[in-house]
């Protein structure tokens, strides 16, 4: 299946569009708590000392969403922040730079802005000169060239007695067992060198480095009552989020099998059918 997995890479465009029906489609009181791990307390445990600088690394911020949650919590407690946003969408680079000109509170910080991949990125940063309190890769190390030699760099941009936070798919959810169905089918190769990648396998690279983490979940519900009609452009959209993969009205064996595996494991709310998608935030930790 040659486009299988290939939404994010080769039709961004699209892929955009499809992430907005993914959003529209979050349950309410999800949307309403969307990212409360950054506006909880748990955060805390992941700062520096108060009252010392604070360094941050952002692999793939996007429009800064995360970001701007995480900066305001450091800067409640910390007399400076720097934050070096690595980001290779310029269209996302300046939603971001207009949301800090916007929200007054963020023009405290310091920003470095690198339009870059975090391979290219990385490559430049040789030998490490400047090292961060917190690094972080929200839902970003599906599409990264190379999951181990990235997660290898950013911890060597890791200073000691920072944390790196990574959240992506839980490989527990349904969501994560989605992705093992779909590479059973029709995966080729080595899953780590697909999208397909999850909670599992940053912690696999983590207890192979012998390195201290801890973990949390966060389960999003899912409206995935347009992906059963037939002629839903929302419920392509949807469709096409889920499999990473464009055109799947043209792919009728992976629309057949992944409608069966939703159907199979959702709940039913009146007439509405809601998809529960798990994420694991990992939280690793560099001794002093």
């Amino acid at each position: 299946m040659e486009n299988f997995g290939r939404l994010v890479k080769d039709f961004p465009e699209q892929y955009l569009t499809c992430f907005k029906a993914y959003k529209a489609s979050i349950e309410k009181k999800d949307r309403d708590n969307f990212n409360h791990f950054y506006r909880s307390t748990a955060l805390d445990a992941i700062l520096c000392d108060s009252g010392t600088d604070a360094r941050v690394l952002g692999i793939g911020s996007g429009s800064g969403e995360v970001d701007s949650i995480i900066l305001k919590k450091l800067l409640q407690r910390h007399n400076s922040v720097y934050n070096r946003v690595v980001e290779p969408a310029e269209d996302l680079i300046e939603r971001y730079k207009a949301r800090v000109r916007e929200d007054t509170s963020l023009q405290a910080v310091e920003f470095d802005w690198r339009q870059q991949t975090a391979e290219e990125y990385f490559l430049t940063e040789e030998p490490v000169t400047t090292t961060f309190n917190l690094v972080h890769a929200v839902h970003v190390l599906y599409h990264v060239k190379d999951l181990h030699a990235t997660l290898r760099n950013m911890w060597e941009q890791l200073a000691d007695g920072g944390h790196m936070v990574v959240q992506i798919k839980s490989d527990n959810g349904v969501g994560g067992r989605l992705y093992d169905k779909m590479w059973e089918h029709f995966g080729e190769g080595d899953r780590l060198k697909s999208v397909f990648r999850m909670s599992c396998d940053i912690k696999e690279w983590l207890d192979n480095m012998g390195i201290g983490y801890d973990t949390s979940e966060e389960d999003t519900n899912i409206n995935v009552t347009e992906c059963f009609k037939e002629n839903s452009e929302t419920g392509m959209r949807l469709l096409e989020f889920f499999t990473l993969t464009p055109y799947i009205a043209n792919e009728p064996e992976l629309r057949s099998t992944v409608l069966e595996y939703i159907r199979n494991n959702s709940s039913v709310v009146g007439d509405q059918v809601y998809f529960k998608s798990v994420s694991e935030v990992v939280v690793a930790h560099k001794k002093q």
